[in-house]
């Protein structure tokens, strides 16, 4: 089968197939050296993972789900099945899973021995078109989302667009949220697909979004300047969901919410007409994220945002648009500017 495209990065170059019952003939798309065991969650392991890893002649590692497993401790417990389970370094990972299980288990197998070959198979849209692609790997910490990590490509991604139709509402929602920071990221037709509910063409969000991605980190593999676009809400989100320890909210609910923030900003600024900031918080609240609760602690949020892996030195760096599929990295955000972005939220 020839992929869908090629992602041609300077540490690595590796396809993402896109295809519906890919699992099918998933042997066909995997070529490993060794043995190969097949991560996936608990909620995910009767619904794929054994039955991939039957295909695959593979051992199951399970782990737990959810953003507040997204952690140091989940990645140890993945390496130390890896090892009673006889892992060696050529040895192959393949992660079963959205967004929260390959971030962690991929950044388990990345520094497991010091990194073992790794194939995504996202379960997800948030995966499916963000997550699993451009090799960055990270889990949280208390004081931030996604603070410790690793850059380490796939040798494949394969997304099944099959395990898209029976995923819950808020999950899609959740992907679709991201595909539509893509549109307004680099693609103005993607935007335009998701700017009208009910209904989209899945397969077409997914494969719009994966190219809007793909080309940004081919150019731009470990975040040096053009990969920071990827970014766009990102930093008010990260500081709603550690200020909510990770619970309540998905990561793409965070992500609407950080994108109106930054909007808010970028309007004061000058840098985007209003009226281009009003009709991407229009399409993003006709799919009506879960709102944030009237609890939330500001101050958590503001302080979570100095933790943003984006900043170098005393610079704040954030992503504005300037027009619907066309967005800029400024690098000299105030505190107060952020703040002023959050009270918009709020």
């Amino acid at each position: 089968m020839q992929p869908f495209l090629t992602i041609r990065q300077a540490s690595a170059t590796y396809p993402v197939y896109v295809g519906r019952n890919l699992f099918d003939d998933i042997r066909s798309l995997i070529h490993s050296r060794g043995r190969i065991f097949v991560i996936t969650s608990n909620a995910l392991r009767d619904r794929f993972g054994e039955a991939i890893a039957a295909t695959l002649g593979a051992d199951v590692i399970e782990m737990e789900e959810g953003e507040a497993h997204k952690s140091i401790d989940t990645a140890n417990d993945v390496i130390t099945q890896l090892l009673d389970r006889g892992a060696k370094r050529d040895s192959m990972a393949v992660v079963v899973g959205g967004g929260m299980v390959g971030d962690t288990a991929g950044f388990a197998a990345s520094i497991f021995l010091r990194g073992i070959d790794l194939i995504h198979v996202p379960t997800t849209l948030l995966a499916q078109v963000d997550s699993s692609l451009g090799g960055k790997l990270a889990v949280n910490h208390a004081k931030g989302k996604n603070l410790i990590g690793s850059f380490f490509p796939p040798r494949a991604v394969i997304s099944d667009l099959a395990t898209l139709d029976s995923l819950p509402r808020r999950e899609m929602l959740s992907g679709l949220f991201e595909a539509l920071k893509g549109g307004v990221i680099g693609d103005a037709s993607l935007f335009e697909l998701l700017e009208s509910p009910p209904a989209f063409d899945v397969d077409e969000v997914v494969r719009k979004a994966i190219r809007v991605k793909a080309e940004i980190v081919s150019a731009d593999e470990k975040e040096a300047d053009l990969r920071r676009l990827l970014n766009y809400g990102h930093t008010i989100a990260h500081g709603i969901e550690a200020a909510l320890d990770y619970r309540g909210l998905t990561h793409g609910e965070a992500v609407a919410w950080g994108m109106i923030g930054a909007n808010v900003i970028a309007v004061k600024r000058g840098l985007v007409d209003r009226t281009v900031a009003a009709r991407i918080e229009f399409a993003i609240r006709r799919w009506n994220p879960t709102p944030l609760p009237d609890d939330i602690d500001r101050q958590a949020i503001l302080a979570a945002t100095e933790h943003d892996k984006k900043n170098t030195g005393s610079q704040r760096v954030m992503v504005f648009p300037r027009a619907i599929g066309s967005c800029e990295v400024f690098a000299d955000i105030t505190e107060d500017e952020i703040a002023y972005g959050i009270d918009a939220v709020l």
